[in-house]
């Protein structure tokens, strides 16, 4: 626990030097345990997200000071273990016992740029009630992955979090030109889109723990879940010649339509983002093939060359060029494709050469007797 922590504290502890507070308050939510930041002076929460406000049985526990959010018989509502953080700056864990539940407390130091602790990041984590209870090997891997995860994240979130900050003191003071003010707004606008997208894969690498047997399932066309897909492409990406093809007038599968969703949407999205211009070819076609169907978007984007197409659909890969290194992410999207496929009992394959394009293919078993 504690690497993932310290990478926790890291990347929030970069979020509070910038002062930007909405950045804080979304990695908290993206966060899947419970935690809050706490400020040193007062021990007033700063922010808390939801599965910390649940434990606490407080909706409204941000901007309380930890006596008036909890009683004093409170395991959380002791000031000395923050007392001792504070003037040490070595972090603290101990068991604690809450509504009956066992839970690993912890606190760890957020310091400021004098180096001096400004916030406490404390939060909680479930103490196994026996060994045997859980797969101790799937929890460790979960957990190398979150810590690998959270380490890419802060130093991803930097970029843009430092892009925004320089043009946001320049506009504030007052210095720039009419002209330099557009290009300005400009950066601002596209540095806020890939936070966006980073916060976006931090939430969806917290809820993988989905994709498992419990995932939630049920009855889908799939011809009705790609056709908004395919037209709402079409309508932001007017510049695109994007085409869709069915060999169906139904594709019956037994699935959860949000993660199919998502990897669906995540092809077209590489499809478009990967190509040295804005204008170009994405057809997408949906066929029956063996008993199985086959969702194929092939585009003439920069293509993958052959060494390492391997290393794609790994957690975390990114796999740079000089054509496509400006384009910001955390290497999670096929990745992500690939773990929706294996959730649904299919596979996802890719054909790709350089400079020529890429078709990659998402099958997935039908449901239901042929008609």
């Amino acid at each position: 626990m504690d690497r993932r922590t310290e990478a926790i504290a890291q990347l929030l502890e970069t979020a509070l030097s910038e002062r930007f507070a909405t950045p804080v308050i979304e990695l908290l939510h993206a966060m899947p345990i419970p935690v809050a930041v706490i400020q040193a002076t007062d021990l007033r929460a700063l922010a808390v997200n939801a599965l910390m406000a649940r434990v606490l049985h407080r909706a409204d526990a941000a901007g309380l000071t930890m006596s008036a959010l909890l009683p004093p018989a409170h395991p959380l509502s002791d000031p000395r273990p923050f007392r001792s953080v504070a003037t040490s700056g070595q972090p603290f864990a101990t068991t604690v016992v809450i509504d009956g539940q066992t839970w690993e407390w912890f606190i760890r130091p957020l310091k400021g740029p004098g180096r001096s602790v400004e916030h406490f990041l404390t939060g909680l984590v479930t103490s196994p009630a026996a060994p045997l209870d859980i797969d101790v090997a799937r929890l460790r891997d979960m957990n190398a992955a979150k810590t690998e995860f959270l380490n890419m994240a802060a130093h991803e979130l930097r970029t843009p979090l430092s892009v925004i900050l320089g043009y946001g003191s320049l506009l504030a003071q007052g210095e720039l030109s009419p002209e330099h003010q557009k290009l300005a707004g400009v950066r601002i606008y596209e540095k806020t889109r890939q936070l966006g997208r980073l916060i976006m894969d931090m939430s969806l690498v917290g809820r993988f723990d989905e994709l498992g047997p419990a995932m939630a399932r049920e009855a889908i066309d799939l011809v009705e879940l790609l056709e908004p897909i395919v037209k709402d492409q079409q309508r932001r990406f007017a510049d695109l010649a994007i085409d869709f093809r069915f060999g169906a007038l139904a594709a019956p599968v037994r699935g959860n339509p949000y993660w199919l969703h998502l990897a669906i949407r995540e092809l077209l999205d590489n499809a478009v983002r990967f190509r040295p211009g804005p204008t170009g070819r994405i057809d997408v076609g949906l066929d029956e093939v063996g008993g199985r169907w086959r969702i194929s978007v092939v585009d003439d984007g920069f293509g993958i060359d052959p060494t390492d197409q391997a290393q794609l659909f790994k957690r975390f890969a990114r796999i740079e060029t000089d054509a496509n290194r400006h384009l910001v992410g955390m290497g999670i999207g096929l990745y992500l494709v690939q773990e929706v496929a294996r959730a649904h009992g299919g596979r996802v394959l890719v054909d790709s050469r350089p400079a020529v394009g890429s078709e990659f293919t998402l099958e997935l078993p039908r449901h239901g007797k042929k008609r």
